[in-house]
């Protein structure tokens, strides 16, 4: 194992800061899969292989909690939500929401996703001739659309830019946080903190007018916000959640459910743009299916080209590119003792390009996932929506809505980029495109 001291990060403090993907990629080609970065009180062990990942999310994951700057950070926005909790509380928030993402509502899911879907496409066709659009806003708005609907019947369409700017704006400021722990305060009145302060309340207001317009209509809707509302906590004598709580939850869920879904589709239309012969074996598939109206959940098993375009999408450039964890007590992985208080990191982004388990790993390749070859891969050398316990809730989701929204654009659009040369990725809370990803509408 490598042992890297304050003094031999000092040179790249610039690349860990703005690239912090691509400094953890040198890393691991450089110092081998586990690194120690011996900087300041705490311990830090990158790790990037799947038996060490697996021990950590898997086979020891009682001993790694989420008590870490990144969650933590985040939880300034969440609150304690399914993403940032941990123990006991996780567990029965888990158990509780799990019942929303049943294979039986997921197969009802493209009632949701085919009116949000047609709505950007009119409002695309009434663009002129190749218009130019950051897909990468369009992205966010009609996954949010989407997730506000299918989890809480919740009409967003008109306030999906209004909200996903809010998001964005809360995000942006998390980032901004975790990358300058010498930062001035929340509580002083400087722009940064002010945008994030009204970015919040705009948040805030719109979870709690959801809250009180199911209560004032008095329906019992069979759907996340409802089971929300209707749980009863074991842990305090069958106590219904807090307003918080269930607060909590929704943001947790607008925010997770709609950037990680759009940051995978945005990359996606930038990798097709990027290779037109995988666009045009994609096209073929689609125009397969009928053209009258847009795919749905039965034409997924006429889509394995598709899918296998957003889970190469999910390697390259993995929204969740950054997990860590904090060990509540001693282990050893791969030899070398973990301490107590010990700061585990993971990432996606790197361990998807492991040279022993990709082979042309910068390539964007979608028939690795085709005709059975993804089986061959090992279980935590792909870890899009991470794994073990933590496994994230909405995976099926994730893939059922980015499978029908690239068929569906592609029944009547060809998108090209509007930008030369390769765009930058912003490592933020996902991966996003560094301004945006300006695109031409190109109808078929």
């Amino acid at each position: 194992m490598q042992i890297l001291s304050g003094k031999d990060l000092l040179p790249h403090l610039s690349k860990i800061r703005k690239d912090t993907p691509g400094f953890l990629l040198e890393c691991s080609r450089r110092y081998g899969d586990l690194v120690e970065f011996a900087v300041g009180g705490t311990r830090v062990f990158f790790i990037n292989h799947p038996d060490l990942i697996r021990r950590v999310l898997q086979d020891n994951h009682h001993n790694y909690s989420k008590d870490t700057i990144q969650y933590n950070t985040l939880a300034t926005i969440t609150g304690r939500g399914l993403l940032t909790s941990d123990g006991e509380e996780w567990l029965r928030h888990r158990r509780m929401e799990q019942p929303a993402f049943s294979r039986s509502r997921l197969a009802a899911l493209d009632q949701v996703i085919a009116p949000a879907l047609e709505a950007m496409l009119v409002r695309w066709g009434q663009q002129p001739e190749d218009a130019v659009v950051d897909i990468d806003r369009e992205m966010m708005a009609v996954t949010l659309e989407i997730v506000g609907q299918a989890l809480f019947s919740i009409d967003l369409r008109t306030d999906a830019p209004r909200l996903t700017q809010a998001v964005l704006t809360a995000l942006d400021h998390v980032i901004y946080r975790a990358q300058n722990p010498f930062a001035p305060p929340d509580w002083l009145p400087i722009p940064q903190n002010l945008s994030f302060r009204k970015a919040l309340r705009q948040l805030d207001r719109a979870v709690y007018e959801i809250l009180e317009s199911r209560r004032r209509s008095g329906e019992k809707r069979d759907d996340l916000l409802g089971m929300l509302m209707d749980a009863r906590d074991a842990e305090s004598g069958g106590s219904r959640l807090t307003d918080q709580q269930i607060r909590d939850e929704i943001i947790t869920l607008l925010i997770a459910g709609h950037e990680t879904v759009a940051s995978a589709l945005t990359w996606s239309w930038y990798l097709l743009a990027q290779h037109p012969e995988v666009w045009e074996e994609m096209r073929e598939e689609v125009s397969r299916l009928p053209d009258d109206r847009l795919p749905c959940y039965p034409d997924l098993e006429r889509l394995p080209f598709t899918a296998a375009v957003f889970s190469e999408a999910l390697r390259l450039y993995p929204p969740a590119w950054l997990i860590t964890r904090k060990a509540l007590g001693e282990d050893e992985l791969n030899g070398y003792k973990i301490p107590a208080g010990a700061l585990i990191v993971i990432s996606p982004y790197v361990i998807h390009r492991h040279p022993q388990y990709w082979e042309d790993a910068e390539e964007f390749l979608p028939q690795r996932f085709t005709g059975g070859r993804e089986r061959s891969i090992p279980r935590f050398a792909y870890i899009p929506f991470g794994g073990g316990p933590r496994l994230c809730i909405g995976n099926n989701f994730a893939m059922i809505e980015g499978v029908l929204i690239l068929a569906g654009i592609t029944q009547r659009y060809r998108l090209k980029l509007a930008v030369e040369g390769a765009v930058q990725a912003d490592p933020l809370v996902t991966l996003r495109p560094h301004h945006g990803l300006p695109m031409r509408l190109q109808k078929i």
